[in-house]
């Protein structure tokens, strides 16, 4: 079991190394402020994903394809995209880069800027409630159902699912994942937030 947390370490390693190869956070905060979130802030990492998001005092879309354009110079960059979901439940603009590590990786960089003022649901409030919730059990619990559902032993289900299914309803299997998924709601947006160690 051991093994989880190390490869989820290493692979959250990985991706502080492609940050800091493209310059992402600096090349973002000429406009916002970048927060890393997701499952690379909360060393939960299986998938070679990395989340951000942006918050600008003025959100302009050619302020990402600014970033885009001087990202998609490194040799390292295979694609980039763009997806305005202003007029979307996510209300941001969504921007993507898919980074092929020297390993041989294909590593996806999914960055959503919105305004400041932004009042949805943010990832930036979830991960320090989420890294004072978690064990060393319930960490390996969820790098066992994230392997797990990489290897499509699971149904697709979001990340939080995952964290809320581990934490509020014990879950620790796949087939206890599958229990749950029966008599819960997922796949939505939501302000979830894990309950504090007592």
């Amino acid at each position: 079991m051991m093994e989880l947390v190390e490869r989820a370490t290493r692979r959250r390693r990985q991706a502080e190394a492609i940050l800091d190869d493209l310059r992402l956070f600096e090349k973002w905060r000429r406009f916002g402020r970048p927060v890393l979130v997701g499952a690379v802030s909360l060393d939960l990492a299986v998938a070679p994903d990395i989340d951000m998001e942006v918050y600008c005092p003025e959100l302009r879309i050619e302020h990402g394809f600014q970033v885009l354009a001087e990202c998609v110079l490194h040799p390292r960059i295979a694609a980039a995209s763009f997806l305005n979901a202003l007029s979307t439940p996510d209300k941001a603009l969504y921007w993507q880069l898919r980074y092929h590590a020297s390993d041989g990786t294909d590593w996806k960089i999914d960055m959503w800027s919105a305004p400041e003022d932004y009042d949805l649901p943010r990832g930036e409030n979830f991960v320090q409630p989420m890294l004072e919730s978690l064990t060393e059990e319930t960490r390996r619990a969820i790098l066992g159902l994230k392997e797990a559902r990489a290897e499509g032993r699971l149904p697709e289900v979001i990340s939080i699912d995952l964290y809320r299914a581990v934490l509020d309803g014990g879950v620790r299997t796949p087939d206890d994942m599958r229990q749950w998924l029966q008599s819960n709601r997922t796949g939505v947006l939501t302000d979830w937030r894990p309950k504090k160690i007592s």
